[in-house]
């Protein structure tokens, strides 16, 4: 014996999978097809850390190699988004990425409440710029104060290390800087 379904419940099944159906996973390309490696020359350190602290820079500081660190986060996170395949060599490459880091400064976000000399929490700022030009040098990206950040609380129960947080500032520095390459287009 045919059972018969309802109208209803047929408009309903069919309606779930048009919807489902529009969400998901994209497979295109944001790039022109022209641009499919990209050559990430080593990050240049010009922060000055023989400049006076003022009221915005409370603790001028140095971190031995953050311009290392910085690179390989760079190239680890083009290799993570797939847009664009990394290159060593600069010579087989459609786009050049160099990059100039400016500034990097600790700031007092929140002090104890009775003691304002005493830190809760810091923000830690990376300011950078970066140029990315195709291999006739015309230039495709050009950002004079990229900006990456993290806050971490150094009492409590979520206190962190300078440490970690420099790990996760440099983690999301990273991320900003393929997603403003990559969203250019």
């Amino acid at each position: 014996m045919i059972k018969r379904f309802s109208p209803r419940l047929l408009l309903t099944v069919c309606g779930l999978g048009v919807v489902l159906s529009g969400c998901g996973y994209s497979a295109t390309r944001l790039l022109p097809p022209n641009y499919r490696m990209i050559y990430v020359e080593p990050f240049e350190n010009k922060i000055g850390i023989t400049e006076e602290t003022s009221e915005r820079v409370g603790f001028q500081t140095n971190i031995p190699g953050l311009e290392e660190q910085i690179t390989r986060a760079v190239i680890d996170r083009f290799l993570l988004d797939g847009n664009l395949r990394v290159t060593n060599k600069k010579e087989s490459a459609d786009l050049v990425m160099d990059g100039k880091l400016l500034d990097f400064f600790r700031q007092v976000v929140r002090s104890a409440t009775n003691d304002s000399k005493t830190a809760e929490e810091y923000r830690l700022n990376l300011v950078a710029s970066l140029a990315v030009r195709d291999r006739e040098g015309k230039l495709i990206v050009d950002e004079t104060n990229l900006v990456g950040d993290t806050s971490y609380f150094v009492t409590g129960s979520s206190a962190t290390s300078e440490s970690t947080a420099i790990n996760t500032l440099i983690t999301d520095f990273a991320r900003r800087v393929v997603e403003r390459v990559i969203e250019n287009w």
